[in-house]
């Protein structure tokens, strides 16, 4: 009998329960919903910091790097001017030498030979015109007086002409004998240091025979490669920065100061000159250097990463972030920099948080959250 009790209770509850949730909806106006819970409100989209970029003012340097061996500006090959044999070579690689300093010097018996036989020969021509010209006067007299005819003194006067054209070539081959002479002895033509030796006591020469290079270290540049599309915005006089191997991450200033007119074949590239300005006696040739070129450059300007750039049926525009959630904010595009990974834009105020990661599906208006 007790247990019906229970049974009967709960089943009135129940009825009571139906009966006000019907009451319930009858009450709720037609076409709405019923309360949204919290597992239907839209949750923010969550960014990583990384994916950000704040607009700032900066400065925009666009630039063209290169790389290249070192070389001395001034660099020759000394090479003999007479033919012969090496009597002495005074110096060796490495050796530094100052200007007009002798470097080697040749055997000059021969040449001392050739000297004094052009200068024999300078004599016998002189006494020669000498003795022509006194002949040409004579017969001058003597056909002013009829003793003489007309012909015998006109071909007086050829020969005297004759005999000082001889004395005009031996006086120049006296001068070349001088020289050659002069020139047994080898001097630099500059201060700088013996790169390679050619050439040793005892060996004969021929005329530009390499005796050894001299190379002016106190000036010395990059000789660089640049591909033919970056040397358009080249000009001479710009400044660099220079990476030298051995020198660690030392920069050395440095300035282009000549451009090859054509482009090296099979390569497509066109050898460009950077001289480092910064003086070191530790600089030589042949040295890997690293360096870039600023060709052009902006301050105070405003610019994103290409990445946050985005485009719609309305135009060009970037989502910033304002009060967590995207707003769409229109802009303008300008010159791209740094090889395209910025772009100078206007149109948005420095301190805007924008979107600087390529991410799709984003939209005005979404919420977001930024997770460090």
């Amino acid at each position: 009998m007790r247990r019906r009790t229970v049974v009967i209770a709960g089943i009135a509850v129940l009825g009571l329960l139906a009966g006000v949730g019907g009451l319930i909806a009858a009450q709720r106006p037609a076409g709405v919903a019923p309360a949204r819970t919290a597992a239907t409100v839209q949750r923010p989209l969550e960014l990583l910091d990384i994916e950000l970029h704040t607009v700032q003012k900066r400065t925009l340097k666009e630039k063209v790097r290169f790389t290249g061996s070192t070389q001395p500006v001034d660099q020759t090959v000394v090479k003999a001017r007479v033919a012969g044999r090496l009597a002495e070579v005074l110096v060796r690689e490495g050796d530094r030498v100052r200007e007009g300093q002798v470097l080697a010097r040749f055997e000059t018996i021969e040449l001392q030979a050739r000297l004094d036989e052009k200068i024999s020969h300078l004599e016998a021509a002189r006494a020669e015109a000498r003795w022509a010209e006194k002949d040409r006067n004579d017969k001058a007299q003597l056909h002013e007086q009829k003793v003489v005819s007309r012909s015998a003194f006109e071909q007086a006067s050829a020969v005297g002409d004759a005999k000082r054209s001889l004395v005009a070539v031996a006086e120049a081959q006296v001068e070349i004998a001088r020289k050659n002479l002069k020139d047994a002895v080898v001097v630099a033509p500059f201060a700088g240091a013996i790169g390679e030796r050619f050439a040793n006591p005892g060996e004969s020469i021929p005329i530009d025979g390499k005796l050894m290079t001299l190379l002016d270290t106190t000036r010395v540049e990059v000789a660089a490669q640049v591909p033919a599309a970056d040397v358009v915005a080249l000009r001479v006089g710009q400044p660099s920065l220079v990476v030298v191997e051995g020198f660690g991450e030392r920069l050395f200033p440095a300035r282009v100061t000549r451009i090859s007119p054509t482009t090296q074949p099979g390569s497509r590239s066109v050898p460009v000159f950077v001289e480092i300005i910064e003086r070191d006696e530790a600089l030589r040739g042949g040295l890997f250097g690293t360096g870039e070129i600023t060709v052009a450059e902006v301050r105070g300007a405003i610019a994103i990463p290409t990445a946050g750039l985005r485009r719609d049926e309305g135009g060009d525009h970037v989502l910033a972030i304002r009060e967590g959630r995207l707003v769409r904010v229109p802009i303008t595009v300008g010159r791209r920099w740094s090889r395209g990974d910025f772009i100078e834009v206007s149109g948005i105020e420095p301190g805007e948080r924008i979107i600087a990661a390529p991410l799709p599906g984003l939209k005005p208006g979404q919420p977001v959250s930024v997770m460090p």
